[in-house]
């Protein structure tokens, strides 16, 4: 999810640094996007699963054609979005009634992002904020299993939405 970057606050009369956010596992920088930062969340899930498992991805992958980001691209390999629970409306905290328009406005917006990844061929997984946060070993072991498939070619194929459960 694409987070606006605050400006920074003057403090002392100086201005604090811009932070290097997106580190790629060769060990270069990698500029974020000028308007957009990363959320805490993503950065929290980069850290504690996919650069644990040795994975090669790339942050807020753009999809020119339609102009969004997705939160990673895994190298030959599928899309993952990281979902907030408030943000995205998780359906096992809150009733689609209840959501609010920021909320349905950023489902509408993942339906869009999955019709284009689906329509390119591309297999695309979300992940809750909820199952990042209390249970991360479940996490873990989904991200194995459609990260390390000895034939990821069948699941790229595939024309559907994947989700944790």
């Amino acid at each position: 999810m694409r987070q606006p970057i605050k400006k920074g606050k003057v403090i002392d009369g100086k201005k604090p640094k811009p932070k290097k956010r997106l580190i790629k596992p060769n060990g270069k920088l990698e500029k974020t996007h000028p308007k957009f930062g990363t959320s805490k969340l993503e950065q929290d899930f980069a850290e504690q699963f996919l650069d644990k498992l040795g994975v090669e991805y790339i942050w807020q992958f753009e999809a020119k054609d339609i102009g969004r980001f997705y939160d990673f691209k895994i190298k030959n390999g599928p899309i993952i979005e990281i979902n907030g629970s408030y943000w995205h409306g998780d359906p096992r905290l809150y009733e689609e009634k209840d959501l609010n328009k920021t909320q349905k406005n950023a489902k509408r917006i993942d339906e869009y992002k999955e019709k284009w990844a689906l329509i390119n061929g591309i297999p695309i997984y979300y992940i809750w904020e909820k199952d990042i946060r209390e249970n991360p070993s479940k996490v873990m072991l989904f991200l194995k299993k459609i990260l390390y498939k000895s034939d990821i070619k069948k699941e790229k194929n595939k024309r559907h939405k994947n989700i944790l459960k």
